[in-house]
C-alpha cells in the first residue's frame, strides 16, 4: 500500500501526515504561537489523522516567540478519552522553549506519552518506538502497525 504524505499549513506551522499514524508540527520561524493558532493546528492535526490515533513530532525554532496565555491552557483536554494522541515529542532549539514545554507537561500531565528534547533525530526514534510499543499492545483497535 503506498503512502502520500499530506501538509496542511497553518498560520504558525506546517502541520504534515509523514507517514501512517505520524504528524509533524513544525512552528515557522517568525511568528508567534498563540491560542488561535493552536487552535488552528488542532484542526488541521484532525483533518491529517482522519480519525487514525496518531503521534507527533513538534517541532519549535529557535527563540520562538509566544503568548504565555498558552501555558496556562490544556490544549488536549477537549479530545482526552478519544484517542487522538498516542505519543509527542516535542524539539527545542533553546532553554526558554525547553522549559516553558516541560513546564506545560508537568502542569498538564497528558495521558498519551511525552518527550521534551533538543535532538530532532532522538525524538524521531523515540515516537518510532512508541508507535512500534503501542501497535502491540493496542492491536487490532485503530492504532496502524
Amino acid at each position: 500500500m503506498s503512502f502520500t504524505p499530506r501538509t496542511i499549513e497553518t498560520r504558525i506551522a506546517s502541520m504534515t501526515l509523514a507517514g501512517p499514524g505520524f504528524i509533524i508540527q513544525r512552528f515557522r520561524e517568525g511568528t508567534r504561537i498563540d491560542l488561535p493558532g493552536f487552535q488552528e493546528n488542532r484542526e488541521a492535526r484532525f483533518a491529517l489523522a482522519n480519525g487514525v490515533t496518531c503521534v507527533m513530532l513538534s517541532i519549535i525554532p529557535k527563540d520562538m516567540d509566544f503568548d504565555v496565555n498558552v501555558t496556562n491552557v490544556d490544549h488536549f483536554a477537549p479530545e482526552r478519552g478519544q484517542d487522538t494522541l498516542s505519543a509527542v515529542a516535542v524539539v527545542v532549539a533553546d532553554n526558554m522553549a525547553e522549559m516553558v514545554s516541560k513546564l506545560y507537561f508537568s502542569y498538564f500531565p497528558q495521558v498519551f506519552r511525552t518527550k521534551v528534547t533538543d535532538n530532532e533525530e532522538e525524538a524521531r526514534a523515540w515516537l518510532e518506538v512508541q508507535m512500534v510499543e503501542l501497535a502491540q499492545s493496542q492491536e487490532g483497535q485503530g492504532f496502524p502497525a
